[in-house]
């Protein structure tokens, strides 16, 4: 398989978009809102996060897309393009803030002389003003040269360069991040969801199946428990709970790793299968209500299924059983 960095090179403008548009959203959870602008009049603007309801009035993050043609790299003069574009569009009145941090999305790379830039912050700020009638003055706009006015140079001036950096294709490949980007876009198997992890307490989330089980139990054993110590305390129903408690929880990790990293439905449609692969086994006749949850969970375990081409593993498989016991999809007491 091609390696991850290669294929978020070869993006075109409106997949880098979407990409960075995921990245952004999982990157911080800081952001009460990502969006995709881009386009022709998009004022310096691919991806923007804010970080309050204020939007613009406020902080925000601002990522810059250059989709570099193949062997090119973000050179000095296209970045200070950009970046004359925000003191521009701010001096106008476009945005009332400029940017907590400005990042450049170029797959591709930056040339030698724009990483010593970004190195050394303060060269930023030097070269912007030096040569803004060559890389500025006649390339923001279209219509009207854009003179360095003394309100633009004050701003320039004013700003912490610092917040300026690049995310290249190696970066972004990297970083956990960009993984629901990688899936969404790319389509590339998401890798292995990490095992679940079962608490001590028993958690509200647990109480529908738990009960039902506890019922189940109660029955097989022809006396009622009255608390969830004694089933636990039993020689063998107690064993029995603890193995359906691990299970649930795998499948919970399997859930929210997929929630994260797929596509929305991903986890629905997953959920839906085993749905359909536990259905007809549970409707056969069985000699117990507790057989019949045996019967279940040796055949959904045993069952292929999984998500963009990951099998699930059987624990998984066996804990979706109980979610969909909490959903009320299915029943384990009579």
């Amino acid at each position: 398989m091609t390696k991850p960095a290669t294929r978020i090179v070869e993006l075109e403008d409106d997949e880098l978009e979407e990409f960075v548009e995921i990245f952004a959203e999982r990157k911080s959870k800081d952001y009460v809102e990502v969006e995709r602008i881009g386009g022709a009049n998009d004022k310096g603007r691919d991806v923007i996060g804010f970080l309050s309801r204020s939007r613009h009035e406020g902080d925000w993050d601002l990522y810059q897309c250059k989709r570099k043609t193949r062997g090119s790299k973000l050179r000095v003069g296209e970045a200070m393009t950009e970046l004359g574009k925000v003191f521009h569009h701010h001096d106008a009145g476009a945005y009332a803030t400029l940017p907590r941090r400005y990042v450049f999305v170029s797959p591709r790379g930056m040339e030698g002389s724009l990483t010593t830039m970004l190195l050394n912050p303060s060269l930023i700020r030097k070269t912007l003003l030096e040569t803004w009638d060559k890389n500025c003055r006649t390339r923001i706009t279209g219509r009207n040269p854009v003179e360095l006015t003394a309100g633009i140079r004050a701003l320039i001036e004013a700003y912490d360069f610092s917040a300026v950096e690049c995310l290249t294709a190696p970066k972004l490949a990297k970083d956990p991040a960009a993984l629901p980007a990688l899936v969404q876009v790319l389509r590339l198997p998401p890798g292995e969801a990490p095992e679940g992890e079962t608490p001590d307490e028993v958690s509200d989330t647990e109480l529908t199946y738990i009960a039902q089980l506890r019922d189940v139990y109660a029955g097989s054993a022809g006396s009622d428990f009255a608390t969830l110590d004694d089933v636990f305390a039993h020689p063998r129903f107690g064993e029995h709970l603890r193995i359906q408690r691990q299970r649930y929880y795998q499948a919970c990790a399997f859930r929210d790793f997929h929630r994260d990293n797929t596509a929305a439905r991903s986890v629905d449609v997953f959920k839906n299968d085993i749905y359909h692969l536990l259905i007809d086994v549970y409707n056969e006749e069985h000699p117990s209500p507790l057989a019949r949850i045996d019967a279940v969970m040796k055949h959904t375990g045993a069952a292929p299924a999984g998500i963009l081409g990951t099998m699930a593993r059987p624990p998984v498989k066996q804990g979706t059983c109980h979610h969909l016991v909490s959903d009320g999809k299915i029943r384990w007491s009579p």
